[in-house]
């Protein structure tokens, strides 16, 4: 059964002898209490202290739903909490009889985090939906792939329809916020195109991404019919040997259509089997998520994220047909790491973004300093009391997950709670994950390597016990929670020594200018012989002179100075595989596997790269720029602590863009932070921004039409047509404009039969590329400028306004189908097709056609 609020009542009534309970899974709250109540032996007694904070936070969402206060019953006798327990964490406990307790939630009033009457945190508890609505109707090819009848946003429509209309060999920027449909801007290829050959590989920073990328990719394979088998689609270290051999296999085969996977085993273990992939011409697409970790800098330097821009220009070079398309998806880009980003993965020219940032308006955020350590540890612990479930407790270092584990365990006595770092193993990732995914946890303390881009859309309760080394990276941590649009809490707990971490980040790892040199030198005297279009082969091992030996370390520095200098356009890297090595390297051994299996190769694009003043001329900018934009990220950081900042100001200012290339404002809207809490002036509403397509598309093959209808210029014609023509005729004749002429575009009111009937709706299925995005013309006047070959379909109901409005559009190719008998707009007296030149009769034309 479903339990409802009164079940669970009656259920407690007669506690234990009530029957098993089943989950609701509609309601993760009451799912959580079922599962403690269900457990073996009644194990109240093992998970009570998690209990109570999830009966304050039924009662209080209850109240708040019914607008008065909620009780429940529950028992009196061990091994349920004591009258004293209950008040411990916000709930009052009254006796009833001789064994039962009537429980009602009371508002939390902390002193050191301020509030209202109601209390803190009462949003969160109401569940209250603060996320605008941007739905928009999608295109059918998209709905019929993937069973969503609606975008998300705006953002998410023109960043699909981009990914399919880009041309090959191109790169995509695709700018939205965390929550708003990313992943399925990169995983639609693989859903719209499921036939064999159309590989995607899908670059992933954490393990814990993948192994849940590859989980909801799984079910869509099995919701879209592409197949109801399974097989692995992530690939990590701890991957058995078996599931390695056949997602080469498979690759090989052509039959794999989607891999994730990090950039340590793009670049090492799976290596060969892409390039091979490549070379046969089945890899379709690269996407990177969370790419702005490309440009990162620092103690999270991954030389194997700053080598995929490398490993793309290798494979390019190996294309057999078409180029693949290259997606960089992100929530969190800065202006300094789009340019960055335009160049690695450029030419600039080549590279197009999509964008449609707002902030998250479902988070509130809390601020304490606190006086010391220990004052930090009892304030967290008392804050977990109070709080909505499921939380993520974010710390910096492993040591401290350690540490708060243990605390959250022992002394908070939390059973339902696991920690997730950098040494979890790969098999332990798959069973928190699946657990956090299925209520079985209610909390997690965490690195940052948990939690980015997984889809848990319920999380309430977002803590850090220290400051993020970033903005950026807090702005993400807490992007984890509230992403179904209901409130979310963002509570920081800190004291002042925990800006060490973030200042020693203000002053990244960089090499200075001498000993970058030095390493330059070394590397281009380690230049081997063979050389393959224009790029010869270093040793990213070479040991610049001074030091006496080489180890993972030294190849760090040696990507560092290579990548300092491709940003400041000094030579082009690429990456490709080690003849002499084995598959079978582990890609997270700690002895270079970067250097064991992949070949570095380097392309000068100055003649003068050996002279230490140029070096000191071109790239000591480069540096400069780097360290002024982490400056900058402290500076923000400060202001947001030490004086208040209002968060949405700060975090607008952090995610502006203004490039030569691209302008990006950032939507501004906060769920209310220390600033503007309780001022009247926190800005709780937004529009959702509208994203502007793409302007470097696939252009329309015109030899077709011009062939066969010399006469009529396509850039704009009208076509009429009699008002009985049979529907087969016109859609005979969209059929040819889409197969024979590259139509990518129809526009026509929803309401009319033409668009409500299959025929119509089916029409993409005619499309080479398999994509025609649909619009509809009583918006016309909101359209973009786009380089779509277009055809426009009125029926009887056109009216002058609309044939006004479609005058105006530009395309390369643009048809215009309406009614014989459309008045004239400007003199109703005559009609439109005894004026207009460039014109013709559908009849005539599907004549020529049928021939």
């Amino acid at each position: 059964m479903n339990v409802c609020f009164s079940d669970l009542q009656d259920i407690l009534s007669e506690w234990p002898s009530s029957q098993l309970l089943y989950a609701n899974k509609n309601d993760s709250l009451l799912d959580r209490i079922c599962q403690i109540l269900s457990g073996k032996d009644h194990g109240v007694e093992i998970f009570k202290n998690d209990l109570q904070p999830l009966f304050r936070q039924l009662l209080l969402r209850e109240s708040l739903k019914n607008d008065h206060r909620i009780n429940i019953r529950v028992p009196a006798y061990p091994p349920w909490p004591t009258v004293r327990e209950w008040a411990s964490t916000g709930v009052s406990a009254m006796t009833i009889g001789t064994d039962a307790l009537l429980l009602a939630a009371e508002a939390w009033h902390p002193t050191w985090l301020g509030g209202s009457k109601s209390g803190v945190f009462e949003d969160a508890f109401s569940e209250k939906y603060v996320r605008e609505e941007g739905l928009c109707p999608a295109d059918p090819f998209i709905t019929v792939a993937t069973g969503y009848k609606h975008y998300f946003s705006p953002g998410q429509r023109e960043s699909i329809r981009a990914a399919f209309l880009m041309p090959p060999g191109h790169t995509l920027i695709v700018n939205l916020p965390t929550g708003t449909g990313k992943s399925l801007v990169g995983q639609a290829p693989t859903l719209v195109h499921p036939q064999d050959g159309n590989l995607t590989l899908f670059v992933v920073p954490t393990v814990a991404l993948a192994i849940d990328q590859a989980r909801q990719m799984g079910k869509c394979f099995r919701d879209s019919g592409i197949t109801n088998q399974t097989w692995p689609l992530a690939w990590y270290g701890s991957l058995p040997e078996a599931d390695r051999k056949d997602i080469r296999r498979r690759m090989h085969e052509g039959t794999q259509r989607i891999l994730f996977t990090s950039p340590e085993a793009l670049t090492t273990s799976l290596l060969r089997t892409v390039f091979d992939v490549t070379r046969n011409g089945m890899l379709r697409y690269l996407v990177i998520d969370e790419a702005h970790l490309v440009t990162q800098w620092g103690d999270e330097f991954r030389p194997a994220f700053q080598a995929l821009s490398g490993l793309r220009n290798s494979l390019l070079a190996q294309v057999g047909g078409d180029p693949f398309r290259t997606l960089l998806l992100s929530a969190t880009f800065t202006t300094e790491t789009v340019e960055t980003l335009s160049v690695l993965f450029g030419p600039p020219d080549c590279v197009q973004m999509v964008s449609a940032v707002h902030l998250r308006p479902e988070p509130q955020y809390w601020v304490y300093r606190a006086s010391s350590p220990t004052d930090k540890e009892e304030r967290i612990l008392e804050a977990l009391k109070h709080a909505p479930r499921p939380f993520i407790l974010y710390v910096t270092t492993r040591n401290d997950a350690l540490m708060w584990h243990r605390i959250l365990k022992d002394q908070a006595g939390y059973r339902r709670l696991e920690r997730f770092d950098g040494t979890t193993p790969n098999q332990k990732r798959e069973v928190i994950i699946r657990d956090w995914i299925t209520n079985k946890l209610d909390g997690i303390v965490a690195t940052s390597a948990f939690g980015v881009g997984i889809d848990k859309g319920d999380v309430r309760t977002i803590i850090h016990a220290t400051i993020p080394e970033t903005l950026d990276r807090f702005y993400q941590e807490v992007g984890r929670g509230g992403r179904d649009g209901k409130t979310s809490i963002s509570l920081l707990v800190y004291d002042d020594s925990d800006w060490t971490i973030p200042e020693g980040l203000a002053t990244p790892a960089l090499i200075s200018n001498e000993l970058g040199f030095a390493r330059w030198r070394a590397l281009y005297d380690s230049r081997a012989s063979d050389v393959h279009n224009g790029f010869f082969r270093v040793n990213i091992e070479a040991i610049r002179q001074g030091l006496k030996g080489s180890n993972d370390e030294n190849v760090k520095w040696n990507m560092r100075t290579l990548l300092l200098m491709s940003r400041a356009g000094f030579l082009e890297l690429g990456v490709e595989p080690n003849t002499q090595s084995s598959d079978d390297q582990d890609e997270f051994s700690p002895s270079s596997p970067l250097s064991a299996m992949a070949v570095v190769r380097i392309r000068t694009l100055r003649d003068d790269h050996l002279l230490l003043e140029a070096w000191e001329k071109v790239v000591s900018p480069s540096r400069e720029k780097t360290f002024k934009a982490s400056g900058r990220n402290l500076k923000l950081m400060h202001e947001l602590l030490n004086k208040n900042g209002e968060v949405a100001a700060t975090l607008a200012d952090l995610y502006r863009i203004n490039t030569p290339y691209w302008s990006v404002d950032v939507t501004q809207v906060c769920g209310g932070c220390p600033c503007d809490r309780f001022n009247g002036k926190r800005k709780d509403r937004y529009h959702v921004p509208v994203a502007v397509p793409i302007h470097n598309i696939v252009q329309a093959n015109l030899v077709r039409w011009k062939s066969t209808f010399p006469y009529v210029d396509p850039r704009f014609a009208m076509v009429f047509y009699e008002s009985e023509t049979p529907r087969p005729s016109i859609i005979s004749f969209l059929r040819w404009l889409i197969s024979e002429c590259g139509v990518q575009e129809l526009c026509a009111d929803d309401r009319s039969a033409m668009v409500q009937s299959s025929e119509w709706y089916h029409l993409y299925r005619h499309s080479p590329s398999g994509v025609v995005i649909h619009r509809n013309c009583k918006q016309i006047d909101e359209e973009p400028c786009s380089a779509l070959a277009r055809v426009t379909y009125f029926d009887n109901q056109v009216n002058a306004q609309d044939i006004q409005q479609v005058l105006l559009l530009q395309r390369p190719f643009h048809l215009v189908l309406l009614p014989y008998n459309t008045p004239d707009p400007n003199n109703s007296l005559r009609r439109l097709s005894d004026i207009m030149t460039n014109s013709a009769h559908l009849r005539q034309l599907n004549e020529v056609i049928n021939q």
